[in-house]
């Protein structure tokens, strides 16, 4: 018995130490809730419309002064095309439904039990750093969730 009081102790001691590590590295960072909720409002939100420009089947990325720092935040890459012109051959954002659902999530608009039913497993064609990206996010989520049950 004592000894699974003196270990739950040490268990509890150690979790402080890093939670209290985590907080002064994102306090040194400058990483703040509201950051990263900003940072997923800008993904979320993103309108491809204002990055580029479609003329007679032709795709052409606005002048740099045209577009708004907000959606450039949203792009994930910009391929160009092999030809001399070196026109843009694609743009690609990063996901909206994560980043609505992480934000989604954070606010409490999505019930526990519906985070916990989503597809965990990703497929073939996604990027591990994103599966790992989501499964962070999903953790933290059911985390945050517990908190705000146990706060008064």
């Amino acid at each position: 018995m004592i000894k699974s009081l003196w270990q739950e102790r040490r268990r509890r001691k150690a979790a402080q130490a890093s939670l209290e590590e985590m907080t002064a590295r994102a306090a040194r960072l400058g990483i703040t809730p509201d950051r990263v909720l900003e940072e997923y409002r800008r993904i979320a939100f993103a309108n491809l419309s204002h990055i580029v420009e479609w003329d007679a089947g032709k795709m052409t990325i606005k002048a740099g002064d045209k577009l708004d720092p907000e959606d450039v935040a949203a792009i994930a890459e910009i391929v160009q095309s092999a030809a001399k012109d070196g026109k843009p051959y694609r743009v690609k954002l990063y996901d909206k439904r994560a980043a609505l659902d992480a934000i989604a999530r954070y606010l409490g608009m999505v019930p526990l039990a519906a985070a916990q039913t989503e597809d965990l497993t990703p497929n073939a064609e996604e990027d591990p750093r994103e599966a790992l990206i989501r499964e962070m996010d999903r953790l933290a989520a059911k985390e945050n969730s517990r908190s705000r049950r146990a706060s008064p």
